[in-house]
């Protein structure tokens, strides 16, 4: 596959490990982990694989500030900052909901980086494309939009690239599992698959919305791909697989079954899983391990990253 030119501070390839101890149920699969919380440590996590991308294309059209959104609590906006920093680029940061009344988490690694961070109500993110474009345009240096998540056509190829350093690693997969929560991650696993002409299946959960908005973002962006790239893909929305039922209590708020998956992978494993979208992907993904309803033998579950969230809900354990 010839990439578009990228940056590469992720420290890749991350390893794929078996998990040996965390499901206590009968199961016909092999189940191991794509450890992507190990791509560095304040870039952390999955989006730091998109960044690489979306940042090149910022230093090209000769940006001098990113502008970037999420919740409060985003691992995407705090790699964003760091990675825009190590690059010499001033950065802004449009966090939804209120101004924690205490610094933790991600918002923390922020606050000691220094970034403009901007706080707008749920209301108002409805149309945050537009209000980022509107702080494009006002700021005095040139600036480059990033969506959430990193989740457009140029974040896409971190994860083409990614499913192929998956299928280099383990040939033999026959399954992905992900979270989902802004659709470039799957999106990137679903075309790096059509682009190789693989039949692994690719899966995500849902940590938002539901199973049609997830499939209408998914196709939107993989459409928006093949426009601009110029390539000829054919696919449906019924080969855009969502596991959807697990949002639980809503986009970044946990419960009873988070903690216990949380809890259950530390103990059992000795790794701490996201509570926003690693713990309810895995929840999703367990439920249907059960039920025997996840295809093929060799499955792979891609954890995102996240552990610097975890330290908000510190009061659930």
């Amino acid at each position: 596959m010839k990439y578009p030119d990228h940056l590469n501070e992720a420290h890749i390839p991350t390893p794929i490990v078996p998990l040996h101890h965390f499901f206590t149920f009968p199961h016909k699969q092999h189940i191991s982990l794509k450890r992507d919380d190990f791509t560095g440590m304040e870039l952390s996590g999955n989006k730091v694989r998109k960044l690489g991308f979306l940042l090149k294309e910022a230093l090209d059209k000769g940006a001098g500030r990113v502008i970037t959104c999420g919740g409060v609590q985003s691992n995407h906006c705090r790699a964003t900052a760091f990675y825009a920093t190590k690059l010499g680029l001033k950065s802004t940061l449009v966090l939804r909901g209120e101004k924690p009344a205490r610094s933790t988490g991600n918002y923390l690694l922020e606050n000691i980086l220094g970034v403009d961070i901007r706080f707008i109500t749920a209301e108002e993110y409805k149309r945050v494309d537009a209000i980022m474009a509107e702080m494009a345009a006002e700021a005095p240096e040139k600036t480059y939009v990033i969506p959430e998540g990193g989740s457009n056509e140029v974040g896409a190829w971190g994860y083409i690239k990614a499913f192929e350093e998956i299928m280099s690693q383990k040939p033999d997969t026959d399954t992905i599992v992900v979270a989902t929560g802004s659709g470039g991650t799957h999106s990137g696993l679903l075309l790096g698959k059509l682009l190789n002409g693989s039949d692994v299946n690719i899966l995500s959960v849902n940590v938002c919305d539901n199973e049609t908005f997830f499939q209408t973002k998914i196709d939107r962006i993989m459409k928006t791909f093949c426009q601009r790239y110029g390539y000829d893909l054919h696919w449906s929305p019924s080969d855009i697989h969502i596991l959807d039922g697990f949002v639980g209590e809503g986009y970044a708020l946990i419960g009873p079954r988070e903690v216990d998956v949380i809890q259950r992978m530390a103990q059992s494993e000795g790794l701490i899983m996201d509570p926003v979208y690693g713990a309810k992907a895995m929840a999703g993904f367990e439920h249907h391990l059960k039920e025997n309803t996840i295809p093929g033998n060799e499955v792979v579950f891609i954890h995102t990253g996240g552990i610097f969230g975890i330290f908000a809900f510190a009061e659930m354990f």
